[in-house]
């Protein structure tokens, strides 16, 4: 019986500190206003919990994603290796690079 409480309390611990990572890509993003012509293809993104779709002019692609963190930075790496990084910024979030500033897209 012993063993059964400090496995539910160290689940608990486990369950309570997961609570506390959330991450803010997560929604839907649109390109801010008097974006460059470098941010195109980054014209709207939807960020899932495994997935990220990015609407093109020919069709939106969704991809596998996992996400990581490195300090101020949030890495968006999919399946096929290319990476995407970006940062949380006031009113919204930063592609690295190239520099692009996006909105919720409400």
């Amino acid at each position: 019986m012993r063993y059964l409480r400090i496995f539910v309390a160290g689940c608990a611990i486990l369950a309570a500190s997961g609570c506390s990572k959330s991450n803010p890509l997560m929604g839907k993003w649109k390109l801010a206003p008097n974006s460059g012509n470098e941010c195109f293809q980054l014209g709207s993104i939807q960020f899932g919990d495994k997935t990220m779709t990015m609407v093109t002019p020919l069709a939106p692609i969704t991809m596998p994603v996992t996400y990581s963190r490195d300090g101020d930075n949030y890495m968006v790496t999919a399946s096929s290796g290319q990476a995407f990084e970006f940062q949380v910024e006031s009113g919204g979030i930063k592609a690295v690079s190239p520099e692009c500033h996006l909105v919720p897209d409400n």
